[in-house]
């Protein structure tokens, strides 16, 4: 079989995965007032948080190019209709849990203050559970803020049968690399209507979940994925290889760390092009590198502990918001006590007990096997 058609299971990418998930946690919490003890230092740590560095970018890249590596060689018969009802089944009864648990706290915390909208709670729960609410946020409460990503998810799902067809047509690395940057064009483009409008605030969270422009990202991934099948050659990494892939992910990983800044000291075109636009080439460059699997940075990511948690790493994206507003409404109106949050001791244990639910409950109790065949 050649190398190109070999289909692979990515160690190292289930490590990236854990990273990344978090990292959107802890900016998540910090954002509604966590960490705020530590008064945002270390500040090097603060702006990775805050940035953050790894947002759900790098997931839409990460499910385009694994989809791709798993489906590649089924793309002339791909079902996708039976693509779609699996990851359903998979991932839509937590989000209808979420969403639920979201709409009850919303109305214990409204109702007796005589604050909730009932008309807006009925529609922002219809926009929610009919995963509608990334392409029309407006006029609707968050409730589970980080389920857009799976509303967003589901019209790539959608597309991804099809799309799948054109990217397994690309034959030579630098006509993927060309379309690989052809996707950063409508998402360029979206940056800079935003920009041309003013960036006003209340229409960022618009611009920042609009499906069809994250779908984008989604394909980007694909044409990675191709990308690293025209590019293996199968055996082990050199030394050089290795030290080379290295280097390479630390300077990706510096520049995000420097482009970071920009969404600290610019204005709101210039931290939304930071955002959305500049750090998906380093995205790229990182996630290449850690599917080679060469030199200590993968290996580390590798190890069996890592990868399995990363495993499990969207279950706390898509739980740790409710989760976390129902520990502090027990907290303040059982006991008083209103900095659970503040205090990064709480933090710590919160993220480890939600990781390790979630770890022991993909790798145990459901005990989901990898999409493929260990690659050592």
């Amino acid at each position: 079989m050649a190398a190109s058609q070999i289909k692979r299971y990515f160690l190292a990418v289930d490590g990236l995965r854990l990273m990344a998930s978090i990292n959107i946690v802890l900016f998540h919490l910090q954002g509604i007032g966590g960490l705020y003890d530590l008064h945002e230092k270390p500040l090097w740590l603060f702006r990775i948080l805050k940035g953050p560095a790894f947002h759900a970018s790098i997931f839409f890249m990460l499910g385009g190019f694994i989809f791709t590596i798993k489906f590649a060689r089924q793309a002339a018969t791909f079902n996708n209709k039976s693509f779609l009802i699996k990851r359903f089944k998979e991932l839509y009864p937590l989000h209808l849990i979420t969403t639920l648990a979201m709409v009850i706290l919303k109305v214990i915390h409204n109702f007796p203050e005589g604050t909730l909208d009932i008309p807006k709670l009925l529609q922002s729960t219809f926009m929610h559970l009919s995963m509608l609410w990334s392409f029309i946020p407006f006029g609707t409460y968050a409730l589970n803020r980080p389920s857009w990503a799976l509303s967003a998810f589901f019209l790539c799902y959608l597309l991804f049968g099809p799309t799948l067809r054109l990217v397994v047509k690309l034959q030579r690395k630098r006509t993927c690399l060309l379309v690989a940057l052809a996707c950063l064009l409508p998402i360029l483009l979206w940056a800079l209507l935003f920009g041309a409008i003013g960036t006003p605030g209340h229409l960022y969270p618009f611009f920042h979940i609009f499906a069809p422009v994250r779908f984008f990202e989604f394909v980007s991934g694909m044409v990675l994925a191709r990308f690293f099948q025209l590019s293996t050659n199968g055996g082990t990494a050199s030394l050089v290889k290795s030290i080379g892939n290295d280097l390479m992910l630390l300077t990706a990983f510096g520049l995000i760390f420097v482009n970071l800044q920009l969404q600290k000291s610019g204005n709101g075109l210039t931290v939304f092009l930071s955002y959305h636009v500049l750090m998906l080439p380093l995205y790229f460059i990182i996630l290449f590198g850690l599917a080679t699997e060469a030199g200590i940075i993968a290996r580390l990511l590798s190890f069996p502990v890592i990868r399995k948690t990363g495993r499990s790493s969207f279950y706390p994206y898509l739980i740790h918001i409710p989760l976390i507003s129902i520990i502090c409404y027990i907290c303040e109106h059982g006991f008083s006590y209103y900095k659970f949050l503040h205090r990064p001791i709480n933090i710590l244990m919160f993220v480890v007990v939600l990781y390790t639910g979630a770890y022991f409950y993909v790798n145990h109790i459901r005990k989901r096997k990898p999409s493929g065949p260990p690659s050592r």
